[in-house]
């Protein structure tokens, strides 16, 4: 059983792609958003157009009030712009109603939030197994694939754990496990490490550099330069606008802190 971004079929809502050269997973072209403040309208972005070709890594960093938090609400489905255009996968947003975005979000973007965001009454395997069940995956395969992804963030051995027996760090794994299990066409990550220790932040960040080698699409929101540093570009905002938009060579984690799994697991099954 594979988990690779390019080699296993997402679940997908249809859009035909017959004969058209493959999109960018995410296209963004001047997208404002106002919010009503009293009398007068404030713009949390400014005509912001990026394009995140599949395969990346991207960093937007910004201070706060920078307008990254609004933006990463508008590249999840969770907030619509109020102009613009936006394009996931090749599904124009805009033209979506609010049961069609919550499809899109299950199925095309694989959440790591700050907080973790597990349900404390679950077990680590039903957790992850949680946005299968949702995306109608059948109840054989979505544990299948719930015992490899967790395996191949380093706890194959904790399935059966809950929340409060696990550190911040294997918790953070978890989600990281339930982002992957669906095969998303994106992980998307807010502020990942913002409630981690250095090691465990350290750790977390060789698992996304492990994920990323293997062709996944990975936007990480971060205020921290150094987290920043493990992406191959930096987006950053001001006020609502990109001021900066670079390409780097990424940090390459240190062979102590790369804890992903082999690229094989307990039973052969490969994942990647």
């Amino acid at each position: 059983m594979t988990l690779t971004s390019d080699r296993t079929t997402r679940v997908a809502i249809d859009v035909s792609t017959q004969n058209s050269p493959e999109p960018p997973i995410i296209a963004l072209s001047n997208i404002v958003k106002s919010y009503r403040m009293g009398d007068a309208d404030v713009l949390a972005t400014r005509s912001v157009s990026l394009t995140v070709a599949k395969g990346e890594f991207v960093a937007i960093m910004g201070a706060s009030g920078s307008g990254k938090s609004t933006l990463m609400n508008i590249i999840g489905c969770l907030d619509i712009p109020t102009s613009g255009h936006y394009s996931l996968d090749g599904v124009n947003i805009r033209d979506l109603d609010d049961q069609a975005l919550s499809r899109i979000r299950n199925m095309k973007i694989g959440f790591v939030f700050q907080g973790f965001n597990l349900i404390p009454r679950m077990s680590a395997l039903q957790n992850v197994e949680l946005p299968m069940a949702y995306a109608g995956v059948k109840p054989k395969e979505r544990r299948e694939r719930a015992i490899v992804a967790l395996r191949l963030v380093g706890l194959g051995e904790r399935l059966e754990y809950f929340s409060n027996e696990l550190s911040g760090g294997q918790q953070q794994r978890v989600s990281i496990a339930r982002a992957i299990g669906t095969n998303p066409a994106l992980i998307l990550a807010d502020e990942p490490t913002g409630n981690l220790d250095s090691k465990s932040s350290n750790e977390l960040m060789a698992l996304f550099t492990e994920l990323h080698n293997h062709g996944r699409t990975i936007v990480m929101i971060t205020h921290e330069s150094e987290i920043a540093e493990y992406a191959s570009r930096v987006v950053e905002l001001r006020d609502g606008s990109i001021i900066r938009d670079q390409r780097q060579i990424a940090r390459v984690p240190s062979e102590s802190t790369n804890t992903a799994a082999s690229p094989q697991d307990g039973d052969g099954s490969e994942v990647r």
